[in-house]
């Protein structure tokens, strides 16, 4: 199973141990579009109730003793509590509270049209409709802005030779938003603005949209922006992210 996949079922064990397993199993399948069955999930209970310190069980060196050690033993209950009710509720990030229509902050950014100022928090886009389907107006000034400040490289350090572009001499990368846009309606703040646009080789792109196994380059990529959206007034967990790219 995938790392999100596992964390979830730790949650489940740590919080309601095998109470409502057929609930969580239906929940869990719809979300991942898997076909588990209850008697999978209760497996991987099973390895974490061998790794539960409080069972008096040996201490072993597997995924299921990594996630417990990240996350009970670190203290970071409160993280897993906090992503297993978002789950449950099928809402992925935190509730936000809307800005008041009569704060300096709001007025500003109402009347504002700034494209690129840096790591601050930026006005929501406006949602349009193209060839039927809702979606967010992209800046292409932000990518741009991306694209110049990773240098061109891909964010990833990867090995993949890049290629000069025809119509310049710079190197061919791609802008991919890390938080992706389609989730824009959970966030009080633009995830338009270049601390959630990672510069990426063709290769580490269609990976993250096609591959099997995405968890390392997402960890490593929501290190690397974790702050600067912070800066913007976008907090997600990791967790909550690996949840986005189900």
């Amino acid at each position: 199973m995938r790392e999100i996949e596992l964390i979830l079922i730790l949650c489940q064990y740590y919080f309601d141990g095998e109470k409502s397993i057929e609930k969580f199993t239906d929940k869990f399948n719809q979300y991942f579009k898997k076909d588990a069955s209850a008697q999978t999930i209760l497996f991987s209970i099973s390895k974490f109730k061998s790794v539960d310190p409080a069972n008096n069980v040996a201490v072993k060196d597997d995924e299921y003793s990594r996630l417990w050690r990240e996350y009970i033993t670190n203290e970071k209950v409160g993280e897993l509590k906090e992503l297993y009710r978002c789950f449950k509720k099928g809402t992925y990030v935190a509730p936000v509270k809307a800005l008041e229509e009569t704060s300096p902050a709001q007025k500003v950014l109402k009347r504002t049209k700034v494209v690129s100022v840096g790591d601050v928090p930026q006005a929501r886009p406006k949602d349009y409709a193209t060839k039927g389907i809702e979606a967010y107006r992209r800046n292409r000034d932000v990518v741009a802005g991306a694209l110049a400040a990773a240098e061109y490289k891909c964010e990833l350090d990867c090995t993949t030779e890049l290629f000069v572009r025809k119509s310049s001499d710079i190197t061919y990368t791609e802008a991919h938003h890390l938080i992706p846009l389609c989730f824009q309606d959970e966030f009080v703040h633009s995830l338009d603005v270049e601390a959630n646009v990672v510069s990426l080789c063709p290769n580490c792109h269609c990976k993250l949209h096609y591959g099997a196994d995405i968890e390392p380059l997402l960890r490593t990529l929501y290190s690397l922006r974790r702050e600067r959206l912070k800066k913007c007034g976008i907090e997600i967990s990791y967790e909550k992210l690996l949840l986005l790219y189900r």
